[in-house]
């Protein structure tokens, strides 16, 4: 059985690259939250769904979606972040695609931070820009296969214990951090990296080129 992957468009900063678009390649099933209908058709990308309370969005986008199913939720003890990770969790997904989630206003930015990380406990998620694709790492072994010089960072927001870090140019062993740990623009030295800490949640953004 394939692999069910639903794709979330926010109204963050738009998807203004090729590899910000060809992340929803895989997707199944493409949610806007409220004004990432605006990004989507400026991209030529057309939603199954559009969820929100729909203060960000126009009369005209509406009606260019008009055969798209919209979700219409008042509710604004939620944001529309959180509306759309709900719903896409309601119809069982194995992973989601997060796009435009950040960029714009930074009150959104952490908040949409926060319940990506949340939602990351119990749905692996992946989160692109228009530069790369980030990534929320449990404890645990990490193997990470990629071409040797790609640009790769690491940051977490908790203490983080016993971290090792193999076949970067910038390794580590058995290091403890407290109460954060930054390691920006790491590069990969080998074909397969390794990752591996015992506490703590890491965030792992890698660098792509376009295609």
């Amino acid at each position: 059985m394939s692999e069910k992957i639903i794709a979330i468009v926010a109204n963050g900063r738009p998807l203004e690259s090729k590899l910000a678009r060809q992340a929803l390649e895989s997707a199944s099933i493409i949610i806007a939250a409220d004004g990432g209908a605006i990004s989507c058709k400026k991209s030529g990308i057309k939603p199954d769904f559009i969820i929100g309370d729909f203060d960000s969005i126009s009369r005209d986008t509406l009606d260019h979606f008009h055969d798209v199913e919209v979700i219409h939720l008042q509710d604004q003890y939620s944001t529309d972040m959180e509306k759309a990770l709900n719903f896409a969790e309601s119809l069982n997904p194995d992973r989601l695609i997060i796009l435009s989630a950040f960029g714009k206003r930074m009150d959104h930015t952490s908040a949409n931070m926060l319940f990506l990380t949340e939602y990351n406990e119990k749905i692996p998620i992946e989160i692109y820009d228009n530069y790369g694709r980030m990534n929320i790492l449990k404890e645990g072994k990490h193997i990470i296969k990629y071409s040797p010089g790609t640009l790769i960072s690491f940051f977490s927001l908790t203490p983080v214990k016993n971290l090792s870090l193999e076949g970067f140019r910038y390794n580590l062993q058995k290091k403890d951090y407290d109460p954060y740990f930054v390691g920006m623009s790491n590069v990969c030295e080998q074909e397969e990296c390794i990752i591996e800490f015992e506490k703590g949640r890491i965030y792992c953004y890698l660098v792509l080129k376009e295609n």
